[in-house]
């Protein structure tokens, strides 16, 4: 088997969080002949293989995940770099899958796909940019034209619908996304006055003006069948109706944008020294905020031409806005303590000065 040896950017990418180890049993191939392998040397084969993928799949823990070929031949020190930053990685306090679910569908930008069966194009699916608020289990509620297409879908038929919702600033395949299917039905006016659709509605869209015209209805998925989520690179799962629509959404992320951008304009330094402390990874020349829930951080590094996130957990749970300010101050307190972190810092610091006269020049 070939031994692949991945720089650190590589073997996080390969994290994962679901998947067990699969091999199949190998067997001798003689002419067009397969005969078994003795039970001995198929134990033996097996384990070997088995070796292989864990060491081949450092990321993924030796539980599967994304082998990443090409990669350069690692010396010893950051070898043992890349191994105690995975295992803390695998060890990182994470929100569950079922409210990290709920919770990205609770701050997207309101938008989504809805994909229906059409009623005009037999046996194919229709998808649909649609606007939608979700209630308080987390379930959407949308206001829809009679004109459009997917609301004749579903006045005709069952009801099946799939919606995609994104995360807020969704760019690309390491960004949250959240599949809801289910049955979407119609809402009676009285089911509307009860529930407060309209208000709720335009509590996520305030421009909403149409929910006051006589050819647009209310819609809702009345029903959740199944829940795709992908959080991103190796982090991925279906919690079952039960557990989404049972889950908490996370109250710290309301809040999350103006604290992450006062961390990354104004304290960056703060950021590369925690994770250093932390996670145990040395010399990352850039570190973002890009994600902060009650638990932690999500941190977009860059390190030896490198760019990947990793995830910086808090030391206990945060309640509130002025509860991540404390646990924040007291992580960059803990971490520039660190001779090895304030000697990088201070090698920084004189390496951004030495540029200065270049740069002035």
């Amino acid at each position: 088997m070939l031994r692949i040896r991945s720089t650190i950017g590589g073997c996080l990418l390969a994290l994962s969080s679901a998947s067990a180890l699969r091999m199949a049993i190998p067997v001798r191939t003689v002419g067009t002949a397969a005969t078994a392998l003795p039970r001995h040397a198929l134990v033996a084969m097996a384990e070997e293989a088995a070796a292989d993928e864990k060491e081949d799949r450092l990321g993924a823990g030796g539980r599967g995940g994304h082998a990443v070929p090409n990669q350069p031949e690692l010396d010893e020190s950051e070898n043992k770099v890349q191994i105690a930053v995975m295992e803390h990685q695998r060890g990182a306090a994470r929100l569950s899958m079922a409210e990290d679910a709920k919770s990205l569908v609770a701050y997207s930008s309101g938008y989504a796909v809805l994909s229906t069966l059409s009623s005009s194009v037999a046996g194919y699916p229709n998808g649909a940019l649609v606007g939608f608020a979700p209630d308080a289990n987390g379930l959407p509620v949308f206001v829809f034209s009679s004109m459009s297409s997917h609301t004749k879908d579903l006045n005709k038929g069952d009801g099946q619908a799939a919606l995609c919702v994104t995360a807020k600033g969704f760019e690309g395949a390491a960004d949250g996304r959240v599949t809801l299917i289910g049955d979407v039905t119609k809402c009676s006016k009285e089911e509307v006055e009860a529930d407060g659709l309209k208000e709720l509605y335009k509590k996520s869209h305030p421009n909403a003006f149409w929910v006051d015209f006589g050819d647009f209805q209310f819609f809702r998925m009345s029903e959740l069948k199944a829940v795709n989520f992908v959080g991103g690179f190796a982090r991925a799962a279906s919690p079952t109706p039960d557990e989404y629509l049972g889950a908490e959404v996370d109250a710290i992320q309301a809040f999350a944008a103006p604290v992450m951008g006062h961390m990354n304009s104004d304290h960056s330094d703060s950021t590369i020294a925690m994770v250093q402390h932390y996670i145990g990874l040395p010399e990352v020349t850039k570190a973002d905020l890009v994600s902060l829930d009650k638990l932690g951080f999500q941190v977009q590094v860059e390190r030896k031409g490198q760019q990947f996130k990793v995830r910086l957990p808090f030391p206990r749970a945060a309640n509130d806005r002025k509860d991540v300010k404390t646990l924040i101050v007291e992580m960059t307190q803990a971490s520039l303590a660190n001779e090895d972190v304030q000697a990088y810092l201070q090698q920084r610091a004189e390496a951004a000065k030495a540029e200065e006269p270049a740069a002035a020049a």
